[in-house]
């Protein structure tokens, strides 16, 4: 491919979700494969409902996943723009003027449903005289303009759909600018795809009408055929098959991060969700896009399953190198200790509990009920002469307090793990105990000891 350039726009109206990370991670990974440019664009034309917070949460979401974009802007900085496009259209005879309110509009709408009739706009407007036109402005009356579309079907080769067509008749003319004389994202992405000179798009199966009406858009406003390629992949559902909600809280970027998600799982996960392509353990985004391939997408909704996001996360932070693992959290413990542990790890916040418990000076807060145990195993300890233990000299010491106590297996494993532990599930004690020096395990026994006096 000669040349490459992909836009991801989300609209800061709300926190970035997993759906709009599919989308972002598609467009990036096709981008990357094709050695092409990444724009990022903030459609916060609807004012009321953008926020510089969610903006502000969206970029960190995207430098938490790794995404670094050529280009960024937003859409209210273009309005001079716009209204630059819209005159040009208006003197052309591509738009129209119109004047009736949103109860009117409804009204329409049902009515044309009760008599079996597809909900489209009857172009009314289009019947005003211009003196009609003169008394309704002169009353101060609310305006909007729509877009004409021709009376043709427009069809395109969609990367995923293939050939696709669709009858412009079958939608309404689209609204491009309201009567407070803000502008539709539908009117002011065609413009800035336009501009930037965008060369793929790729979105949702639910865009598949808006690209039908933006093709007639972008041939008025360039003069010529559309020179875009669209691709639309299926939308997620639950996986129980269901509708799949946006709004859920958990399903958001922030929400996710802080479960301790490596970006690398939702990467891994969203690369291949609804392809025919296997879910990968790959480790870095260089690595996923090579593997990508817009065209193994099924048309068919792929489900999306959480825990399946989580047992993936699991896999990747086990085998990720302790260098990688360290850049996310700063990690206090050392290589080996951390060798020991990832097997007991399935997400960051694992991570961050066992480096606290592998500190010096940690309290596990054991709460045991009979210390016997504890107290040979700490005789022992301080009758042996070492810095840090051997796994054999680990296994002559608890072979001494099974002979001493008569306790074996989990009777005798179980009280030494949560008094040094403070944990009911973690590693065998032959490695665990390898990890703490001598003065920090009879500190730690001597506590447990004094917890019970």
């Amino acid at each position: 491919m000669s040349s490459c350039k992909v836009r991801f726009a989300p609209s800061p109206t709300g926190y970035m979700h997993i759906g709009n990370a599919r989308v972002a991670v598609i467009n990036y990974l096709f981008c990357k494969k094709n050695g092409g440019k990444f724009l990022f664009r903030i459609d916060d034309t609807d004012t009321q409902r953008s926020k510089k917070e969610y903006e502000d949460s969206i970029k960190d979401d995207l430098k938490w996943l790794g995404i670094e974009y050529d280009e960024t802007f937003r859409q209210t900085s273009r309005l001079e723009r716009y209204n630059e496009v819209l005159k040009e259209l208006c003197n052309e005879g591509y738009v129209y003027k119109c004047f009736e309110t949103p109860e009117e509009l409804e009204f329409k709408r049902k009515r044309a449903l009760l008599k079996g009739q597809p909900p489209v706009y009857d172009r009314s407007a289009l019947e005003l005289t211009q003196k009609q036109i003169a008394e309704l402005e002169t009353l101060g009356t609310p305006s909007y303009w729509r877009f004409k579309l021709p009376n043709k079907t427009v069809s395109w080769d969609d990367l995923v759909l293939g050939s696709t067509s669709y009858a412009l008749s079958n939608i309404s003319d689209p609204v491009i600018a309201k009567s407070d004389g803000t502008f539709l994202y539908s009117f002011c992405s065609v413009i800035d795809d336009l501009d930037y000179c965008i060369t793929h798009i790729l979105r949702g199966q639910d865009h598949v009408t808006n690209t039908a009406a933006q093709i007639a858009m972008i041939e008025a406003i360039s003069k010529k055929d559309n020179g875009i390629l669209f691709g639309h992949f299926s939308l997620l559902v639950n996986k129980d098959g269901s509708q799949f909600s946006k709004r859920l809280g958990s399903l958001n970027l922030g929400n996710l991060r802080s479960e301790g998600i490596d970006p690398m799982a939702i990467w891994n996960l969203l690369a291949t969700l609804g392809t025919a392509k296997d879910t990968a353990i790959l480790l870095s985004i260089d690595e996923l896009a090579n593997y990508f391939d817009i065209a193994s997408f099924s048309m068919n909704s792929p489900k999306f399953d959480i825990d399946q996001l989580f047992m993936l996360n699991k896999k990747i932070i086990r085998t990720i190198p302790y260098e990688t693992v360290a850049k996310h959290k700063s990690l206090r413990m050392s290589e080996e200790q951390f060798n020991v542990i990832k097997e007991n790890i399935d997400n960051y916040n694992d991570l961050k509990k066992w480096d606290a418990i592998l500190q010096p000076g940690y309290n596990p807060n054991s709460h045991l009920i009979d210390n016997l145990v504890i107290k040979s195993f700490k005789k022992h300890l301080e009758n042996t002469d070492f810095e840090y233990l051997t796994s054999d000299l680990v296994m002559t010491l608890l072979n001494a307090v099974s002979n001493d106590m008569s306790v074996f297996g989990r009777d005798l494993y179980m009280p030494l793990q949560k008094a040094i532990l403070g944990l009911d599930k973690a590693p065998r004690l032959t490695d665990t105990l390898r990890l703490f020096s001598k003065k920090e395990l009879l500190r730690r026994l001597e506590q447990a000891t004094q917890d019970h006096l």
